[in-house]
């Protein structure tokens, strides 16, 4: 099997794809069980060998899973331009960006091209804001975040004091209509773009992306969002949730693209990143790596693990449920619900979902798959308030709309795998977590409240940068001085923003910032940096003693 879907470019996930075309085969006549479980080629099978033309691997090799030909377009003229000033002059490389990438999901490109069309014309701050914000509901520090991703990569320019236009180049984009001059525009303002397809060119683990990604300054979540947009753009896929490869798109495309020269790289990373390893952390990230790959093997494996159907991908999500700190218990069996997850509100009240684990082998799960009589009455049962079916996809509209009608959240195990890597990574609270449940809107809140998670860290790193850069100079700095050196950088944060970063920053517990004068308003009060290094060390000890805790 593994041979055959090589050759001749097949996506199956396991033996049942084989075992239907030999049930065919036998009923047809063409094959005959010869005993030990080996077959034969009957004298049928043998004569239509003579007559049937047969297809070499050859043949497909240069055509996509839909069985068209690749053609990859030629850039336009203004896209074409970035990537000779690459060719011409190397040392641009230095200058091409690692900043965080934020796009409103689902269908990220076509999300990215509506606001980049909105822009095409000249428009005020205030007006390309009010737009997003009303197109996909999003808040007002989600949009600030978004900016300087459009900005650093080459789509949006800010062509007045707080006007904004798009770029010659992305208005090319949006004319063509093709999204690989999307990817060629980034690449030519990011690091690690073409360069993550060449390093996939075969089949590579998402771990060995990581380090790659650690050469270019680009880290793990980093290299995230840039695989999940080369993903969408159909240049990479992922053929477990711990492998990427490039795709036959992606090969070609790939070729025409300017590297980053090696010596340009930092050689130095991966040993940078050795001597940081923490022996629990280590511990910890095994188990979490096992647990994600189980369950994305056994979301489209139901007889994974040894186990009756469908029963190693419910006992996997209960783990990952487990694992960000919910109380989860696999039920499964006949009359009852699959996982039963449990949490505490704000006001202490125990609330109660159940989840439905659908594993298909063929990867979605369709409407046919799902009884809304059996889910109600699990619901019932157990005295939950939300229902969530999890499966590897779900396939047409008919689902979606039938879901959305009875409040069932529809989550895939891509979607919970991120969920847990971002709840671990950012400390989320079950709470945001649950949001995942709601209907019909909750993946999207979760999504927002991670971007605004992500964003607050992002301008506490910036904060205490900028301190160490400007203290010795300044003595000591208060959040308007940090406003005005700072709204010219690319994630421009707000008073506000600035604001809540030195609270936490001062706070008994970090220890970071020391108060200097208090001033009035708020935003005059003065602070020094003080204790950084010894901060950070207590910080993480405390961690890591509670993760031996958990762990032992």
């Amino acid at each position: 099997m593994r041979y055959y879907a090589r050759e001749y470019i097949l996506d199956w996930a396991n033996l049942s794809n084989t075992r239907r075309r030999m049930d065919w085969l036998e009923v047809l006549g063409l094959i005959e069980a010869l005993g030990n479980r080996k077959w034969g080629v009957s004298d049928e099978g043998k004569r239509a060998l003579e007559d049937w033309p047969i297809v070499s691997p050859e043949v497909v090799e240069n055509y996509d899973e839909d069985g068209q030909e690749v053609q990859i377009l030629p850039a336009p003229t203004e896209i074409g331009v970035l990537l000779r000033n690459l060719v011409d002059n190397p040392s641009l490389h230095k200058k091409r960006n690692t900043y965080n990438i934020w796009i409103p999901s689902p269908n990220r490109i076509e999300n990215l091209r509506t606001i980049v069309q909105y822009a095409s014309e000249k428009v005020s701050k205030n007006e390309l804001f009010s737009y997003i914000e009303k197109e996909f509901q999003l808040k007002k520090g989600s949009i600030e975040s978004m900016m300087p991703f459009l900005r650093a990569d080459g789509l949006i320019a800010e062509v007045g004091k707080s006007v904004y236009e798009a770029t010659s180049a992305a208005r090319a984009w949006c004319d063509s209509g093709n999204d690989l001059d999307l990817i060629r525009i980034i690449h030519s303002n990011r690091r690690f773009v073409g360069e993550m397809i060449l390093a996939a060119r075969e089949d590579i683990t998402r771990n060995e992306i990581y380090a790659e990604g650690l050469k270019y300054g680009v880290n793990n979540e980093k290299c995230r969002w840039i695989m999940g947009l080369l993903i969408e753009a159909g240049v990479l896929e992922e053929t477990q949730y711990l492998h990427v490869k490039a795709t036959r798109l992606g090969n070609m495309f790939v070729s025409e693209l300017p590297m980053m020269p090696s010596e340009y790289l930092e050689s130095n990373s991966c040993e940078q990143d050795k001597e940081n390893e923490n022996p629990v952390e280590n511990r910890i990230d095994d188990y979490k790596t096992d647990l994600f790959n189980a369950l994305s093997v056994s979301a489209k494996d139901p007889m994974a693990e040894g186990k009756a159907s469908g029963a190693a991908f419910e006992e996997n999500i209960a783990s990952i449920f487990q694992l960000m700190g919910f109380d989860a218990t696999h039920i499964g069996g006949a009359g009852n619900t699959d996982v039963v997850v449990k949490w505490r509100d704000m006001s202490g009240k125990t609330v109660t979902a159940i989840v439905d684990g659908k594993s298909k082998s063929s990867g979605t799960v369709t409407h046919t798959d799902v009884s809304d009589v059996a889910i109600e009455t699990h619901k019932d049962k157990n005295s939950a308030e939300y229902v969530a079916i999890i499966g590897p996809g779900f396939s047409g509209d008919t689902i979606k709309n039938f879901a959305r009608k009875k409040g069932f959240a529809l989550v895939t195990e891509r979607e919970l795998i991120d969920i847990a890597v971002n709840s671990q990574e950012l400390g989320l609270t079950l709470e945001e977590i649950a949001l995942l449940f709601k209907v019909p809107n909750g993946l999207a809140s979760l999504e927002e409240c991670i971007n605004s998670k992500k964003r607050q860290l992002e301008i506490v790193s910036l904060v205490v940068r900028t301190f160490k850069q400007e203290q010795e100079a300044m003595d000591s700095l208060s959040a308007r001085d940090l406003y005005f050196l700072l709204r010219g950088t690319n994630v421009s944060p707000s008073l506000e923003e600035l604001l809540n970063a030195f609270e936490l920053l001062a706070t008994e517990e970090v220890g970071v910032l020391n108060l200097v004068k208090k001033g009035t308003p708020e935003e005059n009060t003065t602070y020094a940096l003080k204790n950084g290094v010894q901060s950070v060390n207590r910080l993480r000890a405390l961690a890591t003693s509670i993760e031996t805790g958990l762990v032992e």
